[in-house]
């Protein structure tokens, strides 16, 4: 309890006085990326990461999980089998699009693509960390939604020895329909089908909110 009270004093004065409606998305970026902080409160199969106040988990099916915090739902894929093969990947910055830039960290990288839709709505697309995230949302709220996104994202960490036994000794299996997370979406139907998808799965009751190791 005293671990946990002492990381959550610390996360007060580091992000306390923050407002991220007033930061701009680079600001954003930048202190999570560089944040030195490191706290999970969510184990998975093969990798941890930590979930931010305010944000549950509606649903998972193996490295496929549905995210909420109560306005928007969050697609999220972690590609352990790209992380396995330690694959690389160059993303190119498009100017066609509402905002588009390349994540990078030490030897962690990554893209955040950022569309305007035709209902209106912004598709934010983050790649990071051989994991993705997507989410459509209310220009309004793009701000709140990637500081949640990249706080998750950049807080996935692989447990080499599990993936090395699951991975290596060829006990799991990935069909053709994986998800890329190296692609970006055309259109909003690919993130409307991956929530429909994953909204069918039994709602994850092994999260809480204490801190792991």
């Amino acid at each position: 309890m005293k671990k946990i009270f002492l990381i959550v004093v610390l996360c007060i004065l580091v992000c306390g006085c923050v407002d991220i409606n007033k930061s701009s998305i680079d600001e954003i970026l930048t202190d999570s990326l560089n944040s030195e902080l490191k706290f999970y409160n969510t184990n998975r199969n093969g990798y941890k990461y930590y979930i931010p106040k305010g944000v549950k988990t509606l649903g998972k099916n193996d490295y496929n999980e549905l995210l909420s915090d109560g306005t928007y739902k969050y697609y999220m894929y972690v590609d352990v089998l790209s992380y396995y093969n330690k694959v690389n990947f160059d993303y190119i910055k498009k100017t066609n699009v509402y905002y588009s830039n390349v994540l990078k960290n030490d030897d962690k990288f990554g893209y955040l693509e950022i569309k305007k839709m035709k209902n209106e709505k912004y598709l934010i697309e983050i790649m990071y960390n051989y994991a993705k995230i997507e989410v459509m949302v209310e220009e309004s709220d793009i701000n709140k939604t990637i500081a949640n996104a990249i706080s998750i994202l950049s807080s996935v960490e692989y447990n080499d020895t599990i993936l090395e036994n699951l991975l290596g000794n060829n006990k799991l299996s990935f069909s053709n329909e994986e998800f890329n997370i190296f692609e970006t979406a055309e259109t909003e139907s690919n993130y409307l089908n991956y929530v429909e998808k994953y909204d069918n799965y039994e709602n994850d009751n092994n999260h809480d909110n204490d801190f792991i190791n």
